[in-house]
């Protein structure tokens, strides 16, 4: 497997392992359908290109077992709709996994259970962008908010002077409530 035949669609997981290559790219954010789905519509901002790298590595661990490992990079901006004041935020996303793969679902789940690290089943084919956009969906706040939600129009910070002060629309009733005799 040379560099130019590294397909992310399909990835040889084993094969980048042995070698100890990466691939690296990006993708338009309307590439993974799921993860532009979260973003808020409608928004008039330009969705940012989702950059990401993978690297394969061979671990021996004790005993003489050779483990395959994906180091899997990636990172882009996605527009939420801020919880606080219902407006559109930018929100950087960014993952950084070591994922060891292991023959087998079974393996997989007992040893994901076992160990702090990432654990999936060794595919055939693995399709990177499909990762990617899960680890990505998992990345995304519960709670998107501002750090300081943006005030309405017409609205000023608290301190400062909004301009002139509009009339009180009651002021005529309360001027004809004051000058009633109360009976």
């Amino acid at each position: 497997m040379n560099k130019r035949a590294i397909d992310p669609l399909r990835l040889d997981v084993t094969a980048l392992a042995k070698q100890a290559l990466s691939v690296a790219g990006e993708w338009a954010l309307d590439a993974l359908p799921r993860l532009a789905q979260c973003e808020s519509p409608p928004h008039d901002h330009v969705s940012q290109p989702v950059a990401w790298s993978a690297q394969g590595e061979l671990r021996t661990v004790a005993g003489g077992t050779v483990q395959i490992w994906l180091h899997l990079q990636s990172r882009t901006d996605v527009w939420l709709a801020c919880q606080r004041c219902l407006q559109p935020m930018r929100t950087p996303l960014s993952i950084e996994r070591a994922i060891l793969f292991v023959p087998g679902e079974d393996k997989a789940e007992a040893l994901d259970a076992e160990i702090e690290d990432d654990v999936l089943a060794l595919p055939a084919a693995l399709d990177l962008r499909a990762l990617v956009e899960d680890e990505l969906i998992l990345a995304l706040p519960l709670v998107p908010r501002h750090d300081a939600c943006p005030l309405p129009a017409g609205i000023a910070p608290a301190g400062q002077d909004a301009g002139p002060a509009r009339p009180n629309p009651f002021a005529p009733l309360a001027a004809l409530k004051a000058g009633r005799p109360r009976g």
